[in-house]
């Protein structure tokens, strides 16, 4: 009888021992995945500030000391033509002209 107690000793350290192991597993997928979602924050902040910075600089106008411009001769603005006079079309006849050999005589 000696062995009873020990059984009984031995049963729950096994649950005990599983449910640490599955508590363990999950927080720690509970942190990578938590690690993961920071970093994607952060990637997702640093290429927003790279594309304000990129639309800040094409936006910028050149300085005059800067510009390669300085030389060429400044574009003459074109001149924005008005619509062209349309005449009314001439509607078409929807049966075609009658032939000479189709015509009744009086």
């Amino acid at each position: 009888m000696s062995n009873a107690p020990s059984v009984w000793l031995i049963v729950p350290l096994f649950s005990v021992i599983k449910n640490t192991i599955f508590v363990v597993i999950f927080l720690g997928l509970g942190g990578v995945f938590f690690l993961h979602k920071q970093h994607e924050k952060r990637a997702a902040l640093e290429l927003r500030k790279r594309r304000e910075e990129a639309v800040v600089k094409a936006h910028t106008t050149p300085s005059p000391a800067n510009s390669s411009l300085n030389g060429l001769p400044k574009p003459k603005p074109t001149p924005v033509l008005g619509a062209a006079p349309t005449s009314k079309p001439k509607p078409t006849p929807m049966l075609p002209k009658p032939t000479p050999m189709l015509r009744q005589t009086p």
